[in-house]
């Protein structure tokens, strides 16, 4: 399919039971959308509810999203048919709270342990998401990681309301419709989905957090769930709260989003750094670090620069950097010189080389070999995860920038990129958005 409608369709994101999300490219301006097609992956359901029913739902969810404007909820950009079928175009995303945490399409396995700092600005901002949709009678009932997108600047949009329920009508009400999914709905979604009120999308926020913080599912017949024994920077007051978010009995909960959110607020951000975690100690003879662009396949990387299976470092290299300047910060083991605010902004894997080729054009800082670093040299410089505040001392990186462009590609649309928050590397799409810091190798 190279076309549904006006927009050109440029890949497939994902799809589910009732539809397939594309990326796709706006005529005219270009800009990248993602588009939602109604396509039921199964035909006998189709018939069982009726097509016309399919597309009523369809249509309502549509309407649900349209009517709202919120920061952190995403907009609905177009409605319109293909052949016959209805489709909904929204805002596109190149991250997400499930690649974020590194949730795998075996939801039950382990994921990566997150800051306590991150966790909760990501989880009041889906709060105050929820207290958006709350206050106009939605009920969103599918509250789960990669439900919730991450935009380039770090802000949380909660996406996907095509189980939601609006003002006590039960628009989703049909035959063999499975509302939420198993591993973050509250147990009255799965005893009563039409009964469930707002309460459940804030027990689903709470297993949610839960899991950030220990890399863990909530599984209610292991008893009680206490992060403070999976994660020494929590503590037993963020025990409680998480221990009344996931309540099984609704009325035992918080009972809604902004008081979810007010009690989150309060609690203290942990300063312990996470056990078990090894630096190396410099070395006389240090390996020179491969400074040319080079294709690093998935099945390969983990081997190339020694990292878990969920991407991180198992050992974290020895850094000695000195500030050169406001803008430059120098590492002395591998005599690299590093931008310390990078781009400031956003750009695609084109115009981060782009950007890079401006700043040898413009000999910045007296220098004109500026360029995109190898997953190598982005290894060497990443910490262990910071928890609590920042540490001053360090002259990486600028606390606006997440995720940073290497020039080591993976596949013909894809680079690798690498998270110098929860030091991470991931995969992105060429097209989706990530900031530049720019590496050079001359002399200090």
């Amino acid at each position: 399919m190279k076309t549904i409608g006006r927009y050109e369709v440029v890949g497939r994101l994902g799809r589910g039971g009732m539809s397939t999300v594309y990326k796709a490219r706006a005529p005219v301006t270009g800009r990248l959308v993602a588009l939602k097609l109604l396509q039921p992956r199964n035909p006998l359901f189709a018939e069982l509810v009726g097509e016309e029913r399919l597309k009523e739902l369809f249509v309502a969810e549509a309407k649900t999203m349209g009517a709202l404007s919120h920061d952190h909820v995403a907009k609905v950009l177009d409605c319109d048919e293909h052949e016959g079928q209805p489709f909904i175009v929204l805002e596109y995303f190149a991250h997400s709270l499930g690649t974020f945490i590194g949730e795998s399409y075996r939801v039950e396995a382990p994921s990566r342990i997150i800051s306590v700092a991150k966790t909760r600005t990501y989880l009041i901002q889906a709060l105050k998401g929820l207290e958006r949709l709350h206050f106009a009678g939605i009920i969103h009932r599918d509250i789960k990681p990669y439900n919730l997108m991450l935009t380039s600047d770090d802000r949380v949009k909660i996406i996907d309301f095509g189980l939601s329920r609006v003002r006590g009508e039960e628009k989703t009400a049909v035959p063999g419709m499975q509302v939420g999914s198993p591993f973050y709905a509250a147990p009255e979604q799965e005893r009563d989905p039409q009964g469930a009120d707002g309460r459940a999308d804030l027990f689903s926020l709470g297993v949610m957090g839960l899991r950030m913080l220990t890399g863990r599912l909530f599984d209610a017949r292991q008893g009680e769930a206490l992060a403070s024994a999976v994660n020494p920077e929590v503590g037993p007051l963020w025990d409680g709260w998480l221990r009344r978010s996931i309540a099984r009995r609704p009325e035992d909960r918080f009972q809604t989003a902004q008081e979810m959110r007010l009690a989150l607020q309060a609690l203290p951000l942990g300063e312990q750094r996470v056990a078990g975690i090894r630096e190396k100690k410099p070395e006389r003879n240090r390996p020179v670090l491969r400074s040319q662009a080079e294709w690093v396949l998935f099945k390969d990387i983990r081997a190339t620069l020694g990292l878990d299976e969920l991407f991180r470092p198992l050992v974290y290299a020895s850094q000695d950097f000195a500030v050169a300047g406001p803008l430059v910060a120098f590492e002395r083991n591998s005599r690299l010189s590093w931008q310390r605010y990078g781009s400031g902004f956003t750009l695609d894997w084109q115009q981060a080389g782009e950007y890079v080729a401006h700043l040898n054009t413009t000999c910045w800082q007296g220098r004109d070999n500026w360029r995109l670093p190898t997953v190598d040299e982005a290894c060497s410089v990443l910490k262990p995860p910071l928890h609590g505040v920042a540490c001053s001392a360090w002259p990486l990186f600028d606390s606006t920038v997440h995720w940073l462009w290497t020039c080591d590609t993976c596949t013909k649309k894809q680079a690798w990129t690498v998270d110098v928050v929860e030091s991470f590397f991931e995969r992105l799409d060429k097209d989706g958005l990530a900031s530049v810091c720019a590496v050079s190798s001359a002399a200090r």
